[in-house]
């Protein structure tokens, strides 16, 4: 079936044209909203500005097809394959998007406000500046993302793949991201306040400069990870594994670090008032001139073998 065909059969009433061969037809602008392409193929089509709200996309192959400026606003694109197309200022707001394959496509300042993207492939795909929030991405694949800028407040990321993304500047404010996998990933001034990071493996990811106040990382893993100047104020960070991360210039006041494994941790400079430290280990980690109630060091529950004190003192 050629473009011309499927408007003129589209204009009299038909709306059922699942399983077609429309791959490469030039669709730009076309209105075709309600249509039904369960299972088409469209590999390389021009459907950029295209009208496809409501439209039932489940299934369908949109290989390396330019959709640019389309408006999909509650289609249904269940197990649709969208690796390389380009979908950049797209309206994709309300669509499900459920085991969808978006690998290195590209959603440049797309709108994916409140779409379904659980157990999507969204591996090496760019999303800059895409406004994510309220999404859900449970179990999704970002690994390799590109995310910086991107709006992803209130969106659902558990357990969610993000290992290696670029998150550069996103704003996560009060986002899910329980057990997901972050490790190596680059959150620099990310917004994360009241997030919950519970059980998160945040191995070797820098957040410098990140705002963290009031976020949950019980369990947290943040071995190695970078978090100079990070605030982190008010953070639940209990039984987290914090072993030789850099926390310099960090504000912890009020967090909650009992039972967190500090071991070898770089705090010099940091803000340690009035923060929970029962059962901490700060073995061998580096104090000097942080910022720390005088009465801390006797505490019997710290474990400070070795640590570089406020005054630069070795204890012992």
């Amino acid at each position: 079936m050629n473009a011309h065909e499927l408007l003129e059969r589209y204009a009299v009433g038909e709306r059922n044209f699942d399983t077609v061969d429309l791959s490469g037809t030039y669709l730009r602008g076309a209105d075709l909203r309600g249509i039904d392409l369960k299972k088409a193929i469209l590999y390389e089509a021009d459907l950029s500005g295209a009208y496809l709200v409501g439209a039932e996309l489940n299934g369908v192959v949109l290989r390396e097809a330019n959709l640019n400026g389309a408006r999909l606003s509650g289609a249904h694109l269940v197990g649709a394959d969208l690796s390389k197309a380009s979908l950049v200022g797209a309206d994709l707001s309300g669509t499900t998007l459920w085991r969808a394959t978006l690998r290195r496509t590209n959603l440049s300042g797309a709108n994916l406000n409140r779409a379904s993207l659980n157990e999507a492939n969204l591996s090496e795909a760019v999303l800059t500046s895409v406004d994510l929030r309220d999404a859900r991405l449970a179990g999704a694949n970002l690994t390799g993302a590109n995310l910086s800028e991107a709006t992803l407040a209130k969106a659902d990321l558990s357990k969610a793949k993000l290992v290696l993304a670029s998150l550069c500047g996103a704003d996560l404010e009060r986002a899910n991201l329980t057990e997901a996998n972050l490790s190596d990933s680059d959150l620099s001034w990310v917004n994360l306040d009241g997030a919950n990071l519970r059980q998160a493996n945040l191995s070797r990811v820098n957040l410098g400069e990140a705002e963290l106040t009031g976020t949950n990382l019980y369990q947290a893993n943040l071995t190695a990870a970078k978090l100079i100047v990070t605030i982190l104020r008010g953070a639940n960070l209990e039984r987290a594994e914090l072993i030789s991360a850099n926390l310099s210039g960090a504000d912890l006041s009020w967090a909650n670090l009992d039972y967190a494994n500090l071991s070898g941790a770089n705090l010099h400079r940091a803000i340690l008032a009035d923060v929970r430290l029962n059962y901490t280990i700060l073995r061998g980690a580096n104090l000097s001139e942080a910022k720390l109630n005088p009465e801390m060091h006797v505490l019997n529950s710290l474990d400070f073998s070795w640590a570089t004190m406020p005054d630069g003192a070795v204890h012992s």
